[in-house]
């Protein structure tokens, strides 16, 4: 009996020992050939213009890959893709749309079974197997190779996508184009620089102790030098105030009781000083990566990094020396502070890694830096880039090694055309964010760390809008003292006074756990999160409320926002324990008031509470990302759904036009604090619908603000009432694009 399941798992298995995405592929074609019996099976891939292209093939003469291609509809795999459905024909011949490649050597052959592999809905490719005897497959092998095809392309979707790139041209073989995530746009070309001194902490080997003193002596010897490194490297780099603050952020995580009591509990196990720094913070990167929300999962990264440069210490190791007389691209696994505080900043032209996301520190100082940066590339072996032409794009997320000319010559067009763009955009720092009508919208940005405060301060902007107060209980291993939380977030006041900061009050559950205290609920997202956990442990909210309102003292620019509000009583709780902190802390002799209390609408219910809530609210901030997952009812984060995520959606629109009017009718302050305060398409709409405070990662804010200042308001609301006689997300996100077109925004920021 054929167990496709056993199959899929084999491969998926042994996938991992695959060194490149060829041999991925090839391995598919030998396993399900062997398993099925049959002569020949061949793996077709769709390309970018829509050509199925022989990918693998075993069987089949080997010059027949990449060199056989067909267009949908043409021949008979072209036909199982245009018809998303199987053929399982007894004698290929004899089928009309059977077509001969003279190349293929496929005369040989007369059964013939081949099955659309599908994904979202659209042809990845089509998988084919082959028999010489005249016969149809059987219902069993039929059935196994649909299943096949169905697991293999959920499984391995993102790698065969790789395949779509291979060049065909002989002399073009060496070639190299790797996909990514955009974490900070632009483009470069350089020369790459793959970093030789990568260290993981998974592969520190675990050891004994030499008795606990002497185990004790050499981390407090190797926190000591790692303090002193970071100094050193401050004083290297003191023209980024971002790369500085990111060096604040270790030392900080360097004297956390957190850091030392984690290895101090180690170490009365009667392991090394090296054991224990590994265990312990393995412990604590645990906790970030097994979170969904990026910006938090990002976090992990930091402590991966500081664990490396205690190790270093540890073990008296030095990191590579990088120099260079010309403009290069650091590559590696993980791009460091280090790795950029080691170079002349001068010739550092982009950086590209395997590892981070669009908000890891690799992201947030290549912005900073003004270089271009892909993260997340879909390959692990980037030796061979050292010493490479690279070009690196960081607006689609691509990394294309070895370019011919052609290419380059169209690369440096566009480079030439960036360094305009952003010309044109570093005059606006200063400038107001104002319709060409003389509207005024207000641009804050999203922040959680003492390091993302210098992107916003440096690109203009007005305040902080979100402020995620989690940050500092996700990096304790206890819940935070109320005068550690002082220091932070008088921190972020200060850095902003006079401008307005709201801070979120704790918002844990859901994706956000707290290492030491695990929450374990079989639907997070709509369970014990945000206010709810916060009231039912009144003491920690109180405390945290406490802590802002000290943080506040002499500065007066503290609001306070509650997150998942769904009942009037979470609401009206959250101010008797506002009144009762400043009841204390007056009695205490400190001089607190209470500040303005908001709200997040991120709960649908907050829609239709609005006008019983007016009295106990003075502003609103609409969170779109969690708005919008819960008004369809999809999670963004799940790969199966996450296509049906927009904030673009008809529905989501009027939900949010819905609150605005209700805002103004009330005479409520409003703003958007999600995602879609940062997509071009749906701030058109949002200035449609009377919004005027918009709260963002710091790097949208220039791009934002252009916008803003070629907008005329009066046309966004006719925007806005086209868009409400659409029915689907693609025609309304199609006409918002042609607008875009109309202000010059494709010209001066490339289709978004």
């Amino acid at each position: 009996m054929l167990k496709p399941l056993l199959v899929a798992k084999k491969i998926l298995q042994e996938s991992a020992q695959a060194g490149n995405t060829q041999e991925l592929v090839q391995l598919i074609v030998q396993r399900i050939r062997s398993a099925l019996k049959a002569d020949v099976c061949s793996l077709y891939l769709m390309d970018a213009e829509h050509h199925l292209t022989l990918t693998a093939t075993e069987g089949l003469t080997d010059g027949a890959v990449g060199n056989i291609k067909m267009a949908v509809g043409d021949g008979l795999v072209g036909t199982i893709a245009l018809r998303q459905h199987l053929l399982n024909l007894p004698d290929a011949e004899d089928h009309p749309k059977f077509k001969y490649f003279a190349a293929s050597g496929e005369e040989h052959y007369k059964g013939y079974l081949g099955v659309p592999m599908i994904h979202l809905g659209n042809t990845l490719g089509v998988l084919v197997v082959q028999v010489k005897e005249t016969r149809r497959f059987t219902d069993e092998e039929e059935a196994f190779l649909v299943t096949m095809g169905a697991h293999l392309v959920a499984s391995l979707s993102g790698n065969l996508q790789k395949l779509l790139d291979i060049d065909t041209q002989g002399e073009s073989s060496n070639i190299r184009r790797l996909r990514g995530i955009n974490g900070a746009a632009g483009v470069c070309i350089a020369k790459g620089w793959v970093v030789k001194d990568e260290l993981s902490l998974e592969n520190i080997p675990e050891r004994p102790g030499s008795g606990l003193e002497f185990e004790r002596s050499r981390i407090a010897d190797a926190l000591q030098s790692t303090r002193e490194d970071l100094d050193g490297d401050t004083l290297n780099y003191q023209g980024s105030d971002t790369l500085n603050a990111l060096m604040e952020v270790y030392r900080l995580l360097l004297i956390s009781p957190e850091l030392s009591q984690g290895m101090e509990s180690e170490l009365l196990a009667g392991v090394s000083a090296s054991t224990a720094l590994k265990r312990s913070m393995l412990k604590q990167i645990a906790v970030f990566d097994a979170m969904e929300d990026p910006y938090l999962k990002a976090r992990a990264d930091d402590l991966r990094v500081l664990a490396i440069r205690i190790y270093r210490q540890l073990q008296n190791l030095e990191p590579e020396v990088i120099e260079t007389d010309e403009p290069i691209v650091l590559i590696g696994q993980n791009i460091t502070v280090e790795h950029f505080a080691k170079v002349d900043a001068k010739w550092i032209a982009g950086v590209a890694s395997s590892q981070g996301s669009s908000l890891s520190h690799t992201s947030v100082l290549a912005n900073a830096l003004g270089i271009p940066a892909v993260v997340g590339l879909d390959e692990k072996n980037l030796d061979d880039l050292h010493g490479s032409d690279i070009i690196l794009d960081g607006n689609l997320g691509v990394l294309i090694a070895n370019p011919p000319e052609a290419i380059i010559a169209e690369y440096q067009k566009l480079i030439k055309l960036e360094k305009a763009r952003q010309a044109n955009l570093a005059h606006l720092k200063d400038l107001p964010a104002e319709s060409i009508n003389g509207e005024t919208v207000r641009l804050f940005c999203n922040t959680g760390l003492l390091a993302d405060i210098s992107p916003g301060l440096e690109r203009g902007s007005e305040g902080i809008g979100l402020y995620r107060s989690e940050i500092p209980f996700m990096v304790h291993d206890t819940f935070p003292t109320e005068e550690e939380q002082v220091k932070i977030y008088r921190g972020v006041l200060n850095a902003y006074a006079p401008k307005p900061v709201i801070m979120r009050t704790l918002d844990v559950g859901g994706d956000k756990a707290l290492p030491y205290f695990p929450i374990q609920e079989d639907n997070p997202f709509l369970g014990w999160r945000g206010i709810r956990f916060a009231l039912d442990y009144r003491n920690i909210q109180l405390d945290q409320i406490r802590a802002m309102l000290l943080a506040n003292i002499g500065l007066d620019n503290l609001q306070i926002m509650v997150p998942m509000l769904s009942n009037e009583d979470e609401l009206i709780s959250i101010h008797r324990l506002v009144d009762e902190a400043v009841r204390q802390l007056k009695e205490e002799d400190h001089p607190v008031h209470k500040p303005a209390i908001g709200i997040m609408a991120e709960v649908p219910a907050v829609i239709w509470m609005l006008p019983k809530l007016r009295d106990l609210i003075d502003f609103v901030s609409i969170g779109s990302n969690d708005l919008t997952q819960y008004l369809l009812a999809v999670d963004r984060n799940n790969a199966r759904v996450s296509h049906l995520y927009s904030h673009n959606h008809p529905a989501v629109i009027d939900a949010i036009h819905l609150i605005a009017k209700e805002c103004k009718r009330l005479n409520i302050g409003l703003s958007v604090c999600g995602e879609m305060a940062s997509d071009p398409k749906a701030v058109l709409l949002l200035m449609g619908m009377g919004i005027r405070t918009l709260s963002m990662s710091a790097f949208k804010l220039p791009i934002i603000k252009w916008l803003v200042r070629h907008a005329d308001t009066q046309d966004c609301k006719t925007l806005l009432e086209h868009v409400k006689d659409f029915s689907n997300t693609k025609d309304i996100e199609a006409y918002l694009q042609a607008h875009l077109e109309e202000l010059g925004y494709g010209k001066m920021f490339g289709r978004q």
